[in-house]
């Protein structure tokens, strides 16, 4: 997973305008119906946003409808840019974030690293993780190398879970470049066969009365990234952090946030463990005890059951210990 996080940061392919306006005429909206449902896009690998942003704006000046970016980069400085112009970002691998419900985005707009590992292409992986984020109908824009696409068992596999399937190559300006190919899909049960490359030039397409038409949705309640912070990384975001914080509370200075209910025990032990709360507590007989959090790494290992293979997860479990002036001391977990 590391190397695959490397790839993540450093094979960069910002896709060019020409490219995404011939794309976005590809694209059309569901019109609104009222409620809560809107039109909710994904780009699990967005960079510093500007693409999924230029496709928001494409679609809202000819529809006219409120379209909602959503993003996931691994790289700061790329995750910062992307903060600045897209609706939410989380910083971290798609392996580690957490969207629920499923099935939220009406778009999946995937440009993900080009690489190769364990005998498998890095993009397929991709595809292969975030398709659950996916509605149903939902519409996937897939831009990869045209290569991979040589691999019948990648082609068996897209149909086998999408329909409506048409590649075309990058304009042929941009296409020598990276030779790569955009595939367009409706996610659903195909079984449509997929031809194997070369395929047409994107601009050569005119006809577009079957676009593909984004379904709205309710979109994601959980939005989270399962990935550490660093110190300095802290100091790289303090900007943004503190932006948002003052959207809650309004410039001032020398705040202070209140709960607006009751903190329960895990919200306590949070703080202990953070080390926000000193945890000196006196008793009712007048005596003191220090109240300490902890937390232990937890290993565990199972097999994945579409590879094969053994997958191993460290998670973290906290508690509280507690220490009497007697030299007393028990956990609480």
């Amino acid at each position: 997973m590391a190397r695959l996080t490397s790839e993540m940061k450093m094979g960069y392919y910002p896709t060019a305008k020409e490219a995404l306006r011939e794309i976005c005429l590809f694209l059309g909206v569901e019109k609104e119906k009222g409620g809560e449902k809107k039109v909710y896009l994904l780009d699990p690998c967005c960079g510093e946003g500007e693409a999924i942003r230029f496709v928001a704006n494409r679609l809202w000046s000819r529809h006219f409808t409120k379209v909602l970016t959503y993003g996931i980069e691994a790289d700061g400085e790329r995750f910062l840019k992307a903060s600045e112009i897209l609706d939410k970002v989380l910083h971290g691998s798609i392996f580690d974030s957490r969207i629920n419900p499923l099935s939220s985005f009406g778009l999946l707009w995937l440009n993900p690293p080009y690489a190769s590992e364990g005998g498998e292409r890095v993009e397929m992986k991709f595809l292969k993780h975030s398709i659950k984020w996916l509605c149903e109908g939902g519409v996937l824009v897939f831009i990869i190398p045209e290569f991979v696409l040589s691999r019948e068992r990648d082609r068996l596999w897209i149909s086998m879970n999408f329909e409506n399937v048409r590649v075309y190559r990058f304009p042929r300006e941009e296409y020598p470049a990276f030779k790569q190919v955009v595939l367009f899909a409706r996610k659903g049960k195909g079984s449509v066969e997929i031809s194997p490359p070369p395929y047409p030039h994107i601009e050569d397409q005119d006809e577009f009365d079957w676009r593909y038409v984004i379904p709205l949705t309710e979109g994601p309640g959980v939005f989270q990234s399962g990935k550490g912070v660093s110190p300095e990384e802290i100091e790289k975001y303090r900007p943004l952090f503190m932006r948002e914080v003052r959207k809650l509370i309004g410039s001032r200075d020398g705040f202070c946030l209140k709960p607006l209910l009751p903190l329960r025990k895990g919200h306590l032990v949070a703080l202990l463990t953070a080390g926000i709360l000193d945890g000196k507590v006196e008793t009712s007989d007048g005596r003191f005890i220090l109240v300490k959090g902890f937390s232990d790494r937890i290993t565990t290992t199972w097999t994945d059951e579409e590879s094969g293979k053994e997958i191993t997860r460290n998670t973290y479990s906290v508690g509280v210990r507690v220490m009497e002036d007697g030299g007393r001391w028990y956990d609480i977990r």
